[in-house]
């Protein structure tokens, strides 16, 4: 299964809770790339099901695409170590 925005949208609601607010962007190619905000933090999380998903919590502003600091398999492990960082 690929991951949608629908499907993308449910999973930060059931790993991070109402309170976490999500943006997505879909790609011509598949893969996502997910602003989550939640209370004073920010994850950004790239990628799609056949290549892992790439995350950071509270990037600097001046890290511009300088890549990730953490990846993980599927989009749940990620938003599992996003929650990890955040307390959510």
């Amino acid at each position: 299964m690929t991951t949608t925005e629908q499907i993308a949208r449910a999973a930060v609601r059931r790993v991070l809770g109402d309170a976490a607010h999500v943006d997505v962007t879909t790609f011509p190619a598949g893969n996502l790339s997910l602003s989550v905000h939640s209370g004073d933090h920010t994850a950004t999380i790239d990628g799609d099901d056949s290549s892992g998903w790439g995350w950071t919590v509270d990037p600097g502003t001046d890290d511009g695409f300088t890549g990730h600091e953490d990846v993980a398999e599927t989009l749940d492990d990620a938003l599992i170590g996003v929650r990890g960082r955040i307390g959510a």
